[in-house]
């Protein structure tokens, strides 16, 4: 079976008041919650997604995987429902000869080239497609912030695939080209980082991340003229995150396995026999990776 996401759900908690110490100032924070809904699979001879329910057991297929081209039919300016796509199940690495110039590969070229090549795609894609996009930073335990764009509809859902403590809008606009051209200029001036260390667990206080996240955002504000609102927000991990234990999914290969949770871009599995593991659904994703267990 090819994987081709992780349907996630999240929901609103709480605004929750953090503070660093007795005597420290405040922080409004919101706080949501994520889990898995059901994983997207896709038999490598069909074009039709298929329910994985997260109550059967899996398990990684030995490798080496298939790749396949990510294009599937979903619109990329709205929410849509994952089981009424169409993907592509041609082998690429990234998209196919056919897909290659469909506004979804637009978008992906437009968020990770860098320089002008990058920033001209943006502009192509914003005279296809009108959606809002948000720029945004994330704190992950580093000396700086690392600063993202994605649709606004997908933001909260986006901060769920990313470790993570205490999150922040910057602004919001309604073209690529300005929020990709923002995001370059942030990482450019030293002031955030576009690339950060794939660690599942973050050692930091919610009120020190909260701290030291609007410390920068007003730092960014100032310098490039950006009217930062001050929201924070954070996805709340799992509490028994702890116990399971980031590996490679190949090391895994061949044990069966039912998911037990969702965060931070990982997916959280429990063996028959009891293990935890925390596995990158990055490395999984559009491949023959995953195999149902009668």
């Amino acid at each position: 079976m090819i994987l081709r996401l992780v349907v996630k759900k999240t929901a609103f908690i709480e605004s929750k008041e953090i503070r660093t110490g007795l005597l420290s100032e405040g922080y409004m924070i919101d706080m949501y919650s994520v889990e898995p809904s059901y994983l997207l699979l896709q038999y490598p001879e069909s074009i039709e997604v298929t329910k994985g329910e997260l109550d059967r057991f899996y398990r990684v297929k030995r490798g080496p995987w298939i790749q396949y081209c990510r294009w599937h039919s979903g619109p990329i300016d709205r929410k849509d429902d994952p089981l009424e796509r169409i993907y592509c199940n041609i082998n690429s690495d990234s998209y196919c000869r056919q897909h290659k110039r469909t506004t979804r590969a637009l978008y992906e070229l437009c968020v990770t080239l860098h320089g002008d090549k990058g920033l001209e795609i943006c502009k192509l894609l914003d005279k296809k497609v009108s959606t809002e996009y948000v720029v945004y930073l994330t704190d992950f335990g580093g000396s700086k912030p690392k600063v993202g764009m994605t649709r606004s509809f997908r933001f909260v859902e986006r901060l769920a695939e990313q470790a993570h403590i205490v999150a922040t809008p910057l602004l919001t606009t309604d073209s690529a080209y300005e929020a990709r051209r923002l995001e370059t200029k942030i990482s450019s001036s030293g002031l955030a980082q576009e690339i950060k260390r794939r660690a599942l667990r973050v050692n930091r206080s919610i009120g020190e991340s909260a701290a030291r996240l609007s410390y920068w955002a007003n730092r960014i504000s100032e310098a490039l003229g950006i009217d930062w609102g001050g929201r924070l927000l954070r996805i709340t991990p799992p509490d028994d995150l702890q116990y399971y234990m980031q590996i490679d999914p190949q090391k895994i290969a061949g044990m069966s396995f039912i998911v037990k949770g969702f965060w931070g871009g990982y997916l959280l599995v429990e063996t028959r026999e009891g293990r935890k593991y925390a596995v990158n659904t990055r490395v999984l994703q559009h491949r023959d990776s995953l195999d149902f267990i009668d």
